[in-house]
Order: structure tokens, then sequence, then C-alpha cells
């Protein structure tokens, strides 16, 4: 039975899975677990949907990460290596423990039983074996120990898109913290640049603009190869799209933006006589109360009156 948990080396990881994304990543971990637990996983997209859904859409990137074994199983080789020496831990410490307990029952002066001595190194060479089919020459065993993004060496070449993955590589993590970039570490593609390799051609464009991206002074942050394998960014480039840090997007239009409402020309008019109007009649009513005051009384309620209309209050 395997135990309840096994090492997890968080720098190893992260090395291995820079460029990924977070899905990518959280289907890796899950697989991990469940090879744990169960010891090997299915040879079968379908399957492995089933035990991580949604892993169909990151599997170009996760499957060199698991190898098919003599069994028909997937396993990552690294935590087969974990386990080996998981195994290793408990039985030295059960023969360390039967040791001391037949100590008790011997007498005091009789010699000790020469303590099994494990090869680590064969029991990785046994590991790489198992997986190689003795094709290798070992070099499978000490990468194991190194990094859970470790495997078996990559499979012959099958296609275009595999063929030009380490001359791109290459070339751009040479001179990658100058050239505005950041150096890839895995030693497999990312999932667009397998989609991008197999197109004629734009490996040898990519090559021309990977030294280009040191003139590109719009970008704040550090190309990846993710980003640079995206459709039309190496075409964008080489015709210096990035190369003028002024040039900036059109702003959008706001708001505040909009042109002013169209006034038709005679609603305008008509308004514009009814106001007139208005203040003829009001200064006609004004010198019609002034020319009719008499006595004290009625003028000064006409007063009254003609300063109730002229702030526009009717009783």
């Amino acid at each position: 039975m395997a135990s309840s948990w096994f090492p997890f080396f968080g720098r190893d990881f992260l090395a291995a899975t820079t460029g990924w994304t977070a899905d990518e990543r959280g289907h890796y971990v899950t697989l991990l677990i469940v090879q744990w637990e169960q010891g090997g996983l299915p040879d079968d997209v379908k399957r492995l949907e089933l035990i991580s859904p949604g892993i169909r859409s990151c599997w170009k990137a996760i499957q060199d990460k698991f190898p098919v074994w003599k069994d028909g199983k997937r396993r990552n080789l690294r935590l087969e290596h974990e386990r080996s020496k998981s195994h290793e831990r408990s039985e030295k410490a059960r023969q360390s423990a039967s040791q001391r307990w037949a100590s008790d029952s011997q007498p005091e002066n009789a010699p000790n039983p020469p303590a099994t001595a494990v090869d680590v190194g064969e029991q990785c060479e046994r590991i790489c074996d198992r997986i190689c089919e003795g094709t290798c020459d070992g070099t499978c065993s000490s990468d194991a120990s190194m990094s859970m993004s470790s495997s078996p060496p990559p499979p012959a070449p099958h296609g275009g898109e595999k063929q030009g993955w380490p001359e791109l590589r290459k070339a751009w993590n040479e001179g990658a913290s100058q050239g505005r970039r950041t150096a890839w570490q895995s030693s497999s593609p990312p999932g667009e640049a397998l989609d991008r390799l197999g197109d004629a051609g734009w490996l040898d464009e990519a090559l021309r603009a990977i030294p280009m991206l040191a003139a590109c002074k719009r970008f704040d942050d550090p190309v990846t190869l993710g980003q640079f394998c995206k459709p039309d960014f190496v075409a964008k480039v080489l015709g210096g799209y990035w190369r003028d840090k002024s040039r900036k997007p059109a702003p959008r239009a706001g708001p505040d933006d909009k042109p002013p409402p169209k006034v038709d020309p005679a609603f305008a008019a008509a308004a514009a006589a009814t106001r007139e109007r208005e203040e003829r009649r009001r200064a006609e009513e004004h010198a019609r109360l002034d020319g009719e005051l008499g006595d004290t009384e009625i003028a000064d309620a006409r007063r009254a009156v003609r300063a109730k209309i002229r702030q526009g209050v009717t009783e």
C-alpha cells in the first residue's frame, strides 16, 4: 500500500512547469497524486478525462511527463524514483527493528548479522530498464534524482513540429535576460510552440524575430515563449509593430465624447418666437398697471399685484 504522502519539491516543480497555465499545473499535480495512490495511470485520454476532467485540452503539455511503461501504464519517472526510496527507507526501518528484537534474545558476545546494503543506483537502473527496455545508456536514473520533471529520453521526432524544437529552444534561451524574454527551462515545448512548428516556414521567421525582441520597447514585462508562439506574434515582431513605445492604441470613445443632438431649425425658430411673445405680453401688462395708478390705496394695491405678477405668483 502506498504511503499517504509523497515528497514534493516546489522549486523543481516550478522550474519544470515554467510557462504552463494554472490548468496545466493543476492537472499535472492531480495525475501525480493518482499515480502515487494507484501505482500507474491508464494510457487512454478518455479515461484520464474521468480522473481529471478537462485534461484533454492540456494533454499536449503533460503527456511527456508520464511515459508509457512495459505494462501499458503511464508513470512519472521521478515519482517512481521517490517511491523506490520510500520502500528502501521502510525496508531499512524494518530490518533495524528486527535486529533490535533479535539482539534481545541473543547472548551478549554473539556477533550481529551483517546489514544488507541497498544500492540506490542499481534501483534507479532497474527503473530505467522498466521504461526504456535497455535501449538507453542509463542516463535516465541520474536525471531522475534531480527534478520532478525528469522523464526518459524523448522519442525520435515524428513530424515537423518536433524537429525544430531543440533549435528554437536554444535560440530562445541564448541571451534571454538581455533580450526582453524569459528563458524556457523545461525540455518540453509549450503547446503553442507545437502548433506553430507545424506551420511551414514559421521556424525560420521565429529565428529571425527572436533577436529583434530586444528592440521592442513597448513590452513592460519580458516576453514568454508561449506568448511568442501565439498566432501572428512573430509577424508583428518582424514588422516592427512593438518598436515605437510612444505609439499607443486609439482611445475608446467615452460617454462624454458623444456629439450634441441635432436640433430642427424650424423647431428652434418657433421656440424663440414663443419666448419673444411672452416677454412682450409681460411688458405690456406692466405698462398698463403703471398707467392706471390713482389714489394712494389703489396705487399700493396695484403695486403689490404688479410685484406678484413680476415674481410669477398668483392668488
